[in-house]
């Protein structure tokens, strides 16, 4: 009976050093699944930020895409008004140029014909066909240019 009883508490002293050891293990894993749910929250936490700054930065993308659209498009308008004055201005230049260069033509002639076209007859005839019976003769009249508007 002694060695049942000795047998006996050493089994109970081994099962008590097995659940001492089995009580830590426990606690060690309490302990970890304790940090991995903390980290879970913590990720899950910082993943609901994220998705709300791509949300975000989705919807300024979006606004400055419009915006940048709009830009471009007064950007062209702009151009398009500059192309249509500079075509403009082409144009009066062209004008202002043909009469400086009529202007000058009609100054280096002489007296006499620059006194015709004043009065508005010109009389051109072609040399050599100014003995053929044929000839060209053309008069026309011309009165004063006024002013352009626009």
């Amino acid at each position: 009976m002694k060695i049942k009883f000795k047998e006996t508490i050493e089994k109970c002293d081994s099962l008590e050093q097995k659940l001492n050891e089995l009580m830590k293990d426990k606690q060690a894993l309490e302990r970890k699944c304790s940090q991995l749910n903390n980290r879970v929250l913590k990720l899950g936490t910082e993943l609901k930020e994220e998705q709300e700054m791509n949300k975000c930065l989705r919807a300024n993308q979006i606004q400055l895409q419009t915006k940048l659209k709009e830009e471009e498009k007064k950007l062209k308008d702009t151009c398009d008004e500059k192309d249509r004055q500079i075509t403009e201005v082409q144009e009066q230049l062209r004008d202002v140029m043909f009469y400086l260069e009529t202007q000058q033509k009609i100054n280096q002639m002489p007296a006499d014909t620059r006194q015709e076209i004043q009065e508005g007859q010109i009389n051109i005839a072609v040399a050599s066909a100014a003995s053929s019976p044929g000839a060209i003769t053309k008069q026309t009249s011309r009165r004063g240019r006024g002013k352009r508007s626009k």
